[in-house]
């Protein structure tokens, strides 16, 4: 049965009711829902705010609409449920170095499975973010995303799409918190040595060396643990 809504934010509260119902398995994969007039009436709130919960629903593929048929529930509601849940904890108070800490658990293995499967493509793919990595600094126009990308190209050879979603939430939230607190720590030095070891991780893939991959990635992400860590001293000691 679906609950009418207090006063608290409404948007929010239909999106956690809806989501309820799929977990709950009232509204079961590719189950039609109900319309907006009927959602409106049942939550006790506008049409507007029923329209923009299902518009956030569909965004994160909860549900969907078919032109002429109505919303439905997708098919992979529940694993999705659960990565827009995931995105949503790791906004919770998480400090970069649990997130690095996480990263270092996942990466190093993906980077060893990378090494296996890697083909001239792949090497290819990782050597263009590589050679634009270099090009942004010469025009001191870097941005960390650009990091990001040779990581999330290396998880995307091992082709493990469970691991590479969960590592896409990490790195979401990693790279915003990151930005905000290196942006006058992270100096050049760091950008180019960071480069040089993208580059010797891309040489041990590209050699079919899994052992020696798996260990340069896990240097590379302590070493990364390192420069948050100093960034965060100076930001305490300076605020």
């Amino acid at each position: 049965m679906i609950k009418p809504l207090n006063r608290r934010t409404l948007y929010e509260a239909v999106i956690e009711e809806i989501i309820e119902l799929i977990k709950n398995k009232q509204w079961k994969p590719e189950d039609k829902i109900p319309g907006e007039i009927e959602l409106s009436k049942r939550f006790e709130v506008s049409r507007n705010c029923i329209r923009e919960a299902l518009k956030a629903l569909e965004h994160s593929k909860i549900i969907f609409s078919k032109a002429g048929h109505g919303t439905f529930v997708t098919a992979n509601a529940h694993q999705n449920i659960y990565a827009m849940e995931l995105a949503g904890l790791l906004r919770q108070g998480n400090t970069l170095s649990e997130l690095l800490e996480t990263r270092l658990i996942i990466e190093p293995q993906l980077t060893y499975i990378a090494a296996e499967k890697a083909n001239e493509a792949d090497i290819k793919k990782l050597e263009n973010i590589i050679k634009k990595s270099k090009e942004t600094i010469s025009s001191g126009s870097y941005d960390t995303i650009i990091g990001y990308e040779f990581h999330m190209a290396i998880a995307e050879i091992s082709n493990n799409t469970l691991l590479i979603k969960f590592l896409e939430s990490i790195n979401e939230e990693l790279n915003a918190q990151r930005k905000l607190l290196l942006i006058k720590h992270l100096t050049e030095q760091d950008l180019i040595r960071e480069i040089k070891e993208h580059e010797e991780i891309k040489d041990l893939i590209k050699s079919r060396s899994p052992r020696k991959a798996e260990e340069k990635m896990r240097k590379h992400i302590i070493v990364a643990k390192g420069i948050l860590k100093r960034a965060d001293s100076d930001k305490m000691i300076t605020s």
